[in-house]
């Protein structure tokens, strides 16, 4: 008897409802705290997907495991997704996420909180400040990267501790 490969209409179903849910609470979270009607765009959907993104990785993670799991019981197995769908999945919400907390929302923060009228002089403003923070983070950086080959030697594990810390 062939092997058959099982579907994941269940799951994809299950996921869909749960990131819809997911969606719909973080939408009213903001309403609680945001005007949504009188609150621009441009800071909605960033702080949206700023809740959105960390939210979607509790349930992104178990279904990761899941699919990772090799059974060929359905029912053992839970809900999983193709490979190449949670691959495609935490890219991502890793990048995005990753672009929200050091570049977009702190642009955003500095650009709201200048006391500039237009936005050109605002949007100056807000890079200003953050390639300064951008600058002294390097620089701690580049601090410790020295201080760790003056005490360990110039070695590829005292880089890759540092990096990790």
């Amino acid at each position: 008897m062939p092997k058959t490969m099982s579907s994941s209409i269940g799951s994809d179903a299950f996921a869909l409802v749960a990131l819809l849910l997911i969606g719909l609470v973080v939408l009213l979270l903001l309403r609680h705290f945001l005007p949504l009607r009188s609150t621009p765009a441009y800071v909605l959907v960033p702080i949206f997907l700023a809740l959105f993104l960390p939210v979607s990785v509790i349930l992104l993670l178990p279904i990761d495991l899941a699919s990772s799991l090799r059974s060929e019981d359905e029912a053992t197995r839970g809900v999983w997704l193709p490979d190449t769908l949670v691959l495609v999945a935490w890219r991502i919400t890793y990048w995005l996420t990753f672009a929200l907390t050091w570049f977009i929302l702190p642009l955003l923060g500095d650009y709201i909180d200048s006391g500039y009228r237009t936005p050109k002089d605002r949007f100056i403003y807000s890079l200003r400040s953050n390639g300064r923070y951008q600058l002294i983070v390097l620089a701690c950086g580049i601090g410790g990267l020295v201080y760790v080959f003056l005490q360990n030697g110039f070695r590829g594990t005292s880089v890759k501790a540092l990096v990790m810390a």
